[in-house]
């Protein structure tokens, strides 16, 4: 099965055609403004450089979030106008379980962080089970990184979007329980995305084009324009 996969949901967005869970290709675009211009000619790029066309795609996968709210909204827009034009499956996948799904088969639990707003994170736990299953064991939630060591009972593995802040800020808070993943493991990446999606499309499951929603957690922080005196 050929797939693409789509995480515009953390600052560094990026995109990856796979064939079944082997990877042909991925783009990773740098964080800046100019990022969402570069999106589609990125991926246009890479299908090109990988050998294939969008028509070769049996479904196509995307990161929901929680994370930025304009890229959660581009990606999914992305992937659903491709899954209704060649009418594919589209599938959808938590952004902090796949992030915490780059970290395989730790006895430690996993804590995955995306940058919110106003000193806030978005966060979840997991821990892998003796199944080789990644087992979630707090629901994602948004709260302050100040408070982020409440929620640590055991010995965590961390994994973020921004290890330069989020890495100098851990290290205060959860002292000798909290071990940061390597930072080349840091962000997340659309491969990742891709082989959780790929595995629910081999078993026959897909989620619904007019159903699948984005993972916010919180209200959006829109600010009105200022009035011109």
């Amino acid at each position: 099965m050929n797939t693409l996969s789509i995480n515009t949901s953390t600052n560094q967005y990026s995109l990856a055609v796979m064939k079944d869970e082997i990877l042909l290709g991925e783009y990773i675009l740098p964080s800046g403004p100019s990022r969402f211009s570069n999106l589609m000619p990125a991926m246009d790029d890479l299908f090109i450089k990988v050998g294939s066309v969008p028509q070769e795609l049996d479904g196509v996968i995307v990161a929901l979030g929680p994370g930025s709210f304009t890229g959660i909204r581009i990606g999914l827009a992305v992937v659903k106008g491709l899954a209704q034009c060649l009418s594919i499956p589209i599938i959808g996948v938590p952004t902090l379980l796949a992030m915490a799904s780059q970290l395989p088969h730790l006895k430690e639990d996993i804590c995955p962080l995306v940058t919110s707003r106003k000193g806030e994170i978005f966060t979840a736990l997991f821990r892998w089970n003796s199944n080789g299953h990644l087992s979630r064991l707090r629901e994602d939630t948004c709260l302050s990184i100040a408070n982020l060591g409440s929620i640590i009972e055991n010995r965590t593995v961390f994994i973020g979007n921004d290890l330069p802040n989020q890495g100098s800020i851990l290290k205060q808070q959860v002292g000798e329980k909290g071990l940061l993943a390597p930072a080349n493991f840091w962000n997340l990446k659309a491969s990742s995305v891709g082989i959780l999606g790929f595995k629910r499309l081999k078993e026959g499951d897909s989620d619904s084009l007019s159903e699948l929603t984005p993972i916010y957690l919180r209200g959006a922080d829109i600010r009105l324009p200022k009035k011109v005196s």
